[in-house]
C-alpha cells in the first residue's frame, strides 16, 4: 500500500512552486499582535510540538549554497501520514499539525489540509516528512 502524504496550506501562493503556501511558512509571516491571549496560548502549546527543541523538534534540512538547486526551491514539504513523535502513536504528527492548523484558523489564518499519494520526486526525507519536487505532477489545491 502506497504511503499517503499530507500538507497543510493557506490561501496564499507558494513563491516558487505552482502550489499554495505551506502552514509553517504562512505562520512565520503571520502577525500575532492582534490575537487574543487564549488563542496565543493555544498557538504556543500546539506549535511546541514542531519548534526546534520542542516536543518533536522537526528536522529542517540544511539546503543552502550549492545544495539549494532550482528543484529544491520548487519543492514542497509533506508529512508522512503515519509519522509519529517519539514514544507516541502512529499519526501523532499529523494529529498535532491539525491542532496547530485549527488554532491558526481561529486566529485568522485559514489553514486547510491536502493529501496526495504521489507528491513528486522525493529529494529529502526523514521519519516524519519528505521534501518533494512535484515536477509535472499536479498538486491538489485546498482553496
Amino acid at each position: 500500500m502506497a504511503e499517503m502524504y499530507i500538507r497543510f496550506v493557506c490561501n496564499q501562493p507558494h513563491p516558487t512552486a505552482d502550489a499554495e503556501l505551506g502552514m509553517f511558512a504562512a505562520r512565520d509571516q503571520f502577525d500575532f499582535s492582534g490575537v487574543r491571549g487564549s488563542l496565543q496560548r493555544a498557538h504556543d502549546e500546539t506549535f511546541y510540538w514542531f519548534k526546534k527543541g520542542g516536543g518533536a523538534g522537526l528536522t529542517y534540512p540544511r539546503l543552502t549554497g550549492r545544495v539549494r538547486t532550482s528543484n529544491i526551491r520548487k519543492s514542497l514539504f509533506w508529512f508522512k501520514e503515519g509519522a509519529r513523535f517519539y514514544n507516541r502513536e502512529a499519526g501523532s504528527v499529523v494529529f498535532r499539525a491539525r491542532e496547530l492548523g485549527k488554532v491558526l484558523t481561529e486566529s485568522g489564518l485559514e489553514i486547510r489540509e491536502i493529501k496526495q499519494k504521489d507528491p513528486g520526486k522525493i529529494l529529502w526525507d526523514d521519519r516524519v516528512q519528505v521534501l518533494a519536487f512535484p515536477g509535472t505532477i499536479k498538486i491538489a489545491k485546498a482553496f
